[in-house]
């Protein structure tokens, strides 16, 4: 069986069909191996330099229109591009092995020598290193990262060889495949294989607008139907002006809780959030990163007299505590579920840092830094606040993986993003360091704006009229609490105030419910929320970045 005739366009299309089915593997084991092994994942690597660098308004735009599954969205699309490549490199590497043709590459029957594979993996290992991961921020082979160069130079060496060596395979496949066909008797006409590679062409064009038309129509539906979950409603100007000109934005004296008795409603958030059902926000794109207790240790430095490093078995021999917090998504729309409640179990931040000794003068924010490269920070006395805790445990189990194990910060009163999970160092520093987030133009002290949510009735239900029914949610005022929450009906024309269930402690949100027996007819139901100092929650329509959202969350019922 001789040679395999072909032209420079039928090799770079087998090189580059043979270099894209051993990319997708090849990805899927990188995938695996950070998955499994804290590894180095360049589509991760890429998103977040990305998301570091949009531009607030596109930022702002795309997370309104995706909401926050954005970073998936986004690390798909990375994911398919770097399948891409793996074809660009393997159509290239074709055509190259010809026209570079330094010893004996290709045999008579067109074979490619796994050398060339090899030698293909070690230029993907020299480009991933030393030019892709800088451009992204991470340093020369992902030093910069917590996985660290020499995770970084295994781990890319292992994704290389085998997108290598499976190219070869591969090609040589597609190779023999083409032989056996020219030498056989019966074998196609011209016009027959023309067809074929046509197909094939039309194929992988036609997957490619298929991926892009659906994560379009994904967006789009998002983009119709996500402000319906409950959002506060701009469509009706004059609802927003109403409640706009009779805003009183303090009452004084502060209103009195009314705790009265407690009816439970189908459909009201539960008073704590289960682990599993707790909301979880990170900056990562796919996985979050896996720590080994056994391995964990806790660094306390910067600008103290007495720095030191315990490990995961002395942080748990400390003296703990218990508080019941609830935690607010910055990113959370009003009516959102970015939002939840549970038992902490921990260390004060301030018994840690006396620990360290003295705090040196100058010294203005504590600095904290996470195992996935994420860091924020918060003002020096917010740190010292009794409230503020490194946790370890959450609603009476070992602090779960995605929350943060082995320890993660709670701070009363902001919003999550400074909650930093993951924690492997607490420095105090006398700069005004601004974290991950806070570089992406949101904002830092991040104060907790009010909120309130109408979890029962939903969005657009409908009520049989004559008989007895709630409407029942929660409000949220970070660590100032709640004194009173009024339900309308009537668009904000009138109020009632709603029963309020007497909440587990001065930092987590509170239930309400109110009976209501309605007559048939269409509703507009508003909720607003009024807290211990007597502030009334701001009716003015905001997007959550970069302070947090605000308006009342407001849902159209039909009563029949």
């Amino acid at each position: 069986m001789g040679a395999l005739p072909t032209t420079q366009k039928e090799r770079w299309q087998r090189g580059a069909l043979a270099g894209l089915l051993a990319g997708i593997l090849a990805s899927l084991l990188m995938l695996l191996l950070s998955l499994t092994m804290g590894s180095i994942s360049l589509p991760e690597a890429l998103g977040s330099a990305i998301a570091q660098s949009l531009p607030l308004p596109v930022f702002d735009y795309l997370h309104t229109l995706l909401g926050g599954d954005a970073k998936h969205y986004l690390f798909y699309i990375i994911l398919v591009g770097q399948c891409l490549v793996f074809a660009l490199f393997g159509g290239l590497c074709n055509l190259l092995a010809d026209r570079l043709n330094f010893g004996q590459w290709r045999d008579e029957q067109g074979d490619l020598n796994y050398s060339v594979g090899l030698m293909l993996a070690f230029i993907l290992w020299l480009f991933s290193g030393l030019i892709f991961l800088p451009l992204t921020g991470s340093g020369i082979f992902g030093a910069q990262l917590v996985t660290g160069a020499l995770n970084t130079m295994f781990s890319l060496a292992i994704t290389g060889i085998v997108y290598g060596l499976l190219f070869i395979f591969l090609h040589n496949r597609l190779t023999w495949r083409l032989l056996r066909r020219t030498a056989s008797p019966d074998q196609e006409t011209a016009e027959a294989l023309e067809s074929k590679r046509i197909e094939r062409r039309s194929l992988i064009r036609n997957s490619l607008v298929v991926l892009g038309l659906g994560t379009l129509g994904v967006a789009a539906w998002r983009f119709i139907t996500g402000s319906s979950g409950g959002t506060a409603s701009t469509a009706d100007p004059q609802l927003q002006s109403n409640l706009l000109n009779k805003y009183q934005q303090k009452i004084s004296p502060p209103p009195q809780p009314t705790y009265g008795e407690w009816q439970e409603v189908p459909g009201l958030s539960s008073e704590v959030t289960s682990n599993a059902q707790f909301y979880g926000v990170s900056k990562n794109l796919l996985s979050d990163p896996s720590v080994k207790g056994d391995d964990w240790q806790l660094m306390v430095d910067g600008l103290v007299s007495q720095p030191f490093t315990m490990s995961y078995k002395e942080l748990l021999a400390l003296p703990m505590h218990k508080q019941y917090e609830s935690m607010m998504c910055i990113s959370n729309e009003v009516g959102g579920s970015y939002m939840s409640n549970a038992l902490w179990e921990g260390i004060s931040l301030k018994d840690l840092l006396e620990r360290a000794g003295t705090i040196k003068p100058g010294a203005t924010k504590v600095v904290l830094y996470a195992a996935d490269s994420y860091s924020d920070s918060i003002h020096l006395a917010k740190a010292l606040e009794p409230t503020t805790m490194v946790a370890i445990k959450m609603n009476g189990e070992t602090l779960p993986t995605s929350h943060g194990y082995p320890a993660r910060l709670l701070v009363p009163g902001i919003y999550g993003m400074k909650h930093v999970k993951w924690i492997t160092r607490i420095q105090v520093v006398n700069t005004d360091y601004q974290g991950y987030w806070q570089q992406n133009g949101w904002s830092d002290p991040a104060p907790i704006k009010m909120t309130s949510r109408i979890d029962t009735p939903t969005y657009g239900s409908k009520v049989s009229a004559g008989k007895q029914a709630y409407i029942a949610g929660v409000a949220f005022s970070g660590n100032k609490g709640i004194s009173q929450v009024e339900v309308s009906v009537d668009g904000g024309k009138s109020w009632q105030k709603a029963n309020l269930r007497r909440p587990l402690s001065a930092l987590t949100w509170v239930l309400w419910e109110l009976p209501w027996q309605p007559q048939a007819g269409s509703y507009s139901i508003v909720v607003r929320a009024t807290d211990l100092q007597g502030n009334v929650q701001n009716p003015k329509i905001a997007p959550p970045l970069p302070d947090g959202s605000s308006g009342y969350h407001t849902i159209p019922i039909t009563v029949s």
